[in-house]
């Protein structure tokens, strides 16, 4: 079950970053953020921070970018110590597949951050204490707790893949928590974000990562059986 794989830790970050969205996406008119993995919506047009839209719910994409891109970095990290540590083929093919998947993001990440707001997008390995994201004062005290948070988890979980004796099954469980707060930071902005682009995004990373969830739910299930 994916439920034991969700220590306290990530209880408590997943509920500071549902209030923090929750916050910053009162009184505009999108609907409220759903962690509903199944839903897919196309929106019909672009709108840009010019165009449209109140400056909390921009707020939303900006915020799924500063948060989601060291969350994929994370990943890619936990997935490079797979290739070069791990010993079961199937288990390195998905890692690599992991960063494949997650450096195209970034990229394009990236490349959305910089078109919108005019600046490079900040990370919490580049701005140090995080002083150089452009928050509104409402959002920023809880973003701040939600980013440290997620770079403990993170942490904490690139240490216990370091440190355990058997890669491989131990690089399924921590990426498996690690894809599960991905999904539900995803979900959230499904139908809050402001960009067509953001909500794409997000159901993209909704679908691709529970299909690599289930995958490996049954490569645990399989070396559990050995």
């Amino acid at each position: 079950m994916l439920a034991s794989f969700i220590n306290k830790k990530l209880v408590v970050s997943s509920l500071v970053l549902l209030s923090t969205v929750t916050l910053i996406s009162c009184g505009s008119n999108n609907n409220s953020a759903t962690a509903n993995q199944d839903r897919v919506q196309t929106p019909a047009q672009t709108t840009t921070p010019a165009q449209g839209g109140t400056t909390q719910s921009r707020e939303v994409d900006r915020m799924f970018l500063e948060m989601m891109v060291p969350h994929h970095q994370s990943a890619n990290e936990m997935a490079r110590i797979e290739l070069q540590k791990g010993k079961n083929p199937e288990v390195k093919k998905l890692a690599q597949k992991i960063i494949d998947e997650q450096t195209r993001e970034i990229q394009q990440m990236q490349t959305y951050y910089k078109q919108w707001y005019g600046t490079e997008l900040p990370t919490m390995k580049t701005s140090g204490n995080m002083g150089n994201m452009q928050m509104s004062s409402q959002m920023g005290e809880s973003m701040m707790m939600s980013m440290r948070q997620q770079d403990n988890m993170n942490q904490e979980m690139l240490n216990t893949l370091k440190n355990s004796p058997n890669v491989d099954q131990e690089f399924l469980r921590q990426m498996t928590r690690h894809h599960q707060m991905a999904t539900m930071m995803a979900g959230m902005v499904v139908d809050s974000a402001t960009h067509p682009e953001t909500r794409k995004l997000a159901q993209s990373i909704v679908k691709s990562q529970n299909e690599e969830i289930a995958q490996m739910q049954q490569l645990l299930r399989q070396a559990s059986a050995r």
